[in-house]
């Protein structure tokens, strides 16, 4: 899985609060961090918008239940008795 950091430049161009959030982490020169709770920290130190800080959060539960790369589905069950 990629890292938090990663996943989010992948979101940049939606077309909402994540995209905007993903393109603002892109620009941040002076952010280095790869984590969420350390880019959530950077961003506070910044005092960024609450707006953004809950883009940011958004964004880690939607990275949180993704799956990269996606798990295999079940095996079918046998209709077999």
């Amino acid at each position: 899985m990629p890292t938090f950091r990663v996943w989010l430049g992948s979101q940049r161009g939606r077309d909402d609060a994540i995209g905007e959030v993903a393109d603002r982490i892109a620009g941040d020169e002076r952010l280095t961090a790869d984590d969420y709770a350390s880019i959530r920290q950077h961003l506070n130190d910044t005092s960024a918008d609450g707006s953004v800080i809950d883009a940011l959060d958004d964004a880690h539960a939607e990275y949180e239940r993704s799956d990269d790369p996606p798990k295999p589905p079940p095996e079918p069950l046998s209709m077999e008795w």
